[in-house]
């Protein structure tokens, strides 16, 4: 069997923060490190998306050209995932030459396959500018909370828009008022891939469950695909004045790097026999789950994905990280303060990937001092040090005269190899990461037991080290996915090679590989990031100050109004909302709110709590919302509901 992993390629408008390394690059690094460790055929693929329209955005206003912009990101994306350790067989981008001849070699095929097709559309075009406008190109005031919106996406309020529900909508190149015209795209007849992609998905047996649901859940109403652009940055579309939608061609980059290998490419996607593994965010399952199988069916003349492995969402100290917004821990800054295996340690034992988990300075501090270091630098320091200075080398022994001790402990190094080979091949790194802590906690546990310090027998010594040895092995073994450069750093000192034989090598000096979080650089990132934030909170607030003010009658068109829940429950498909039953007095109405992360459904009920009642109705997540209830947000993230100081009838007006 051969393995082909690739991660999500970045895309080039800034630098990887923290989330970025949790979701996929770390856990594909470890995937791909620990087959390369058991001998397999294994390749690791990735790079940088440089398409599209928010790469000619940045660049316009930065007064540069997109390949300029592309090159600065390019270059730091590789430099931070340098820092984090994580190798790549082959790392490409979007905008070279075996990449757009590639992807216009892929379009061409679905073309004679008889998968695009022409249709004419509407879109806004601007005079002024002379060109057509993607979604991103036009801004305006948001139909349903009157926020600021992009022809794409409210950032107010969350909901997904289309450029026409845009109230004042204009060019934010020129500023300018667009004007709706017709034109000719090309279109993905994805809705025709039905039965294929649900028998795809229900039959692909490595597929994360929550990915296969997500994927048939969409594949339901699966609709054809708009996969042309009228910009002029992008993988042309042969014939046309067009380019490619960046999620038709950033895929095909899978493909298009593997070729900078040379013709070993096709043994991994032409030649049976072979697994390939997506990793990547949450936010981009879909894309990697349908869409992207819909072409490869389509297109029929490469291999299947076996896995998507979409890792979940890193909140930072308990708040959604925003790069606008400056709530962000970048790698590099990270790595500038901290050892990256501690990161990679801690990023994987913070929770399964598949979960959201949140990152805390405090946390890191504690877990690395008091887990890792504490157990797994302890035990291995004390072995190393203790025969270091008894016999200068690991005595070599005969197992078969050990004690039943000793082969228990080695016993306990032979089923933590198996409970870890199966949890990473089923992507369960943290399982795995704790399988490797346990056995340290029982070399810790037998070293104490046996008390090598008081032993006079040297023949006993030489065993109970040589037991000690050969699990400080098999962690540095099974670690080094993890910790790799920890791992080699402890290797160096045993004199050993990444195997998991004793060779009873002379050992060297011993020192402290393991060195101790300080807190003086856990409150320096803390300050640090706590006081981007308050920067951004005195943009914000002069940025207010500077605000239209609003007449009365404004503020009259909104009706508020006391509301009591009288009913609370969990939205199974959402992580942050709850549906709530509220009386207003002569009626009850269904809210949606997202406060799960806050408030439990018990908390609720009998609660009096402020409704906008003449809010138009939405659906989130698939659950009508008929009203808002109003919350207070402080700059730490903490979320209250606004409710009332006495007690006063449901349906009472606030004014």
């Amino acid at each position: 069997m051969r393995y082909l992993i690739t991660t999500a390629l970045a895309y080039t408008n800034g630098p990887l923060h923290l989330g970025h390394a949790r979701s996929t690059y770390i856990p594909a690094d470890i995937m791909y490190k620990y087959l390369k460790l058991r001998g397999e055929d294994v390749i690791h693929v990735g790079g940088t998306d440089n398409h599209g329209v928010p790469i000619t955005l940045t660049a316009e206003k930065e007064g540069k050209s997109p390949e300029e912009i592309v090159e600065k990101y390019h270059n730091e994306i590789k430099e931070d995932l340098d820092l984090l350790g994580v190798e790549f067989d082959a790392f490409g981008k979007t905008h070279s030459q075996i990449h757009i001849e590639t992807a216009q070699e892929f379009y061409l095929k679905l073309k004679e396959n008889g998968y695009i097709y022409e249709k004419e559309i509407e879109q806004f075009y601007c005079p002024k500018c002379k060109k057509f406008l993607p979604d991103r190109y036009v801004e305006g005031i948001c139909p349903y909370c009157g926020g600021e919106a992009r022809g794409d996406h409210c950032e107010v309020c969350g909901r997904h828009l289309e450029p026409f529900e845009l109230k004042n909508p204009y060019c934010v190149i020129c500023k300018g008022t667009p004007e709706i015209r017709k034109t000719k795209h090309y279109f993905f007849k994805l809705s025709a891939l039905k039965n294929e992609l649900e028998e795809y998905v229900k039959n692909a047996k490595e597929m994360p469950e929550h990915v296969k649901n997500m994927a048939l859940n969409w594949i339901k109403e699966l609709h054809d695909w708009d996969i042309s652009r009228d910009i002029s940055w992008g993988v042309p579309i042969p014939g046309t004045n067009q380019v490619m939608y960046v999620w038709l061609e950033a895929p095909i980059g899978y493909i298009s790097f593997s070729k900078m290998l040379g013709d070993i490419w096709k043994k991994y996607w032409l030649e049976k026999d072979t697994k390939i593994y997506h990793f990547i965010g949450k936010d981009i399952t879909v894309h990697h789950a349908v869409f992207w199988p819909g072409m490869l069916i389509a297109h029929k003349g490469f291999n299947l994905p076996t896995a998507v492995i979409s890792g979940g969402y890193l909140t930072l100290e308990g708040r959604k990280m925003s790069t606008s917004k400056r709530w962000v821990v970048w790698v590099k800054d990270f790595v500038k303060n901290f050892d990256a295996d501690y990161l990679r340690y801690y990023l994987v034992m913070s929770a399964p990937l598949f979960k959201d988990c949140d990152f805390s300075f405090d946390d890191f501090k504690n877990k690395i001092n008091n887990e890792l270091i504490n157990i797994i630098g302890n035990f291995t320091h004390r072995v190393l040090t203790f025969t270091h200075r008894k016999f200068k080398k690991v005595p070599i022994v005969d197992e078969n005269r050990l004690k039943e001790e000793d082969k228990a402990l080695l016993k306990k190094c032979e089923e933590t190899i198996k409970a870890v080979d199966k949890n990473i091949r089923s992507f369960k790194f943290r399982d795995a990461l704790v399988n490797i802590l346990h056995l340290a906690i029982d070399g810790n546990a037998y070293f104490q037991r046996m008390e090598p310090w008081a032993v006079k027998d040297e023949e006993r010594l030489k065993e109970i080290l040589y037991t000690c040895c050969k699990t400080v092995k098999t962690l540095i073994y099974l670690l080094y996915p993890y910790m790799p450069k920890k791992a080699l750093a402890l290797l160096e000192l045993m004199n050993e090679e990444l195997d998991l034989n004793l060779r009873g090598n002379e050992l060297k000096k011993p020192k402290i590989i393991f060195k101790k979080v300080e807190d003086k650089k856990i409150e320096e990132m803390k300050k640090k990031l706590y006081k981007n934030d308050k920067n951004e909170n005195n943009n914000k607030t002069a940025e207010g100050e500077k605000m239209e003010q609003i007449d009365i009658t404004y503020l009259e068109k909104i009706d508020l109004r006391v509301g009591e829940v009288v009913e609370a429950e969990d939205i199974p498909k959402s992580k942050k909302l709850l549906k709530l039953i509220v009386d207003l007095g002569d009626e009850k109405r269904q809210i949606v709110s997202g406060i799960k992360d806050y408030y439990k459904p018990e908390e609720l009920v009998g609660k009096k709590v402020i409704v906008v009642c003449n809010l138009k109705p939405a659906k989130l997540c698939g659950v009508l919302s008929e009203g808002m209830i109003l919350a207070a947000e402080d700059d730490e993230g903490n979320v209250v509901l606004l409710t009332v100081d006495k007690d006063i009838k449901a349906g009472s007006k606030v004014r």
